[in-house]
């Protein structure tokens, strides 16, 4: 059973993390579809192979993502608030995957909004025995979303650069899973 765990903590190494770059450098290839100005969501919008990459992308991440919070949580239950936020961030990301933008389901009413903290509350649930690779890129990674939240909420997200900001918040929100998976190899909880 330890090994089934630990296996479910290191695909999130590379499964979120790899899957949202695929999906990025995907939406480069798409005509009539602009990465720098729209939303990844907004592919699928689009008919045939965009909207079935938007819709599998985000699921898989998602499923990966909702893996790595309950072996996480197997592992130690000092984990509980990471793995609930994570959880909830893959769970709007599986919903990202199945209703297309528009839709309310699509996030599932924005409940992702609780990753934000996800990053902090495993700092503060690691404590001392946190990485200081992994105590600075937790509180980057926090700080960088809040940033990202506040730029979509106040309407200062520029329109004509508003699929670069999303990329930018998610490279840091989706690289924090890879190096929280290879945090627990330094010790055993």
């Amino acid at each position: 059973m330890t090994a089934v765990r630990n296996l479910a903590i290191q695909q999130a190494v590379y499964v979120p993390l790899g899957t949202m770059l695929a999906l990025i450098a995907f939406a480069f290839t798409v005509p009539g579809y602009h990465p720098v100005s729209q939303h990844l969501s907004e592919m699928g919008l689009m008919p045939g192979l965009p909207a079935k990459a938007v819709q599998v992308g985000p699921m898989v991440s998602g499923s990966a993502i909702l893996l790595f919070s309950l072996a996480l949580l197997a592992q130690s239950r000092r984990f509980a608030l990471t793995a609930l936020t994570s959880a909830l961030f893959g769970a709007a990301m599986l919903s990202n995957g199945l209703f297309t933008i528009g839709s309310p389901m699509h996030g599932l009413h924005a409940i992702g909004i609780f990753s934000i903290l996800t990053p902090l509350l495993f700092l503060a649930e690691l404590g001392p025995q946190a990485s200081t690779r992994m105590a600075w890129f937790s509180r980057a990674s926090s700080l960088l979303g809040m940033a990202y939240l506040w730029l979509m909420m106040s309407g200062f997200d520029p329109e004509p650069y508003r699929g670069l900001t999303q990329r930018l918040a998610l490279l840091p929100a989706f690289g924090w899973y890879t190096l929280a998976a290879l945090e627990p190899r330094r010790f055993r909880g």
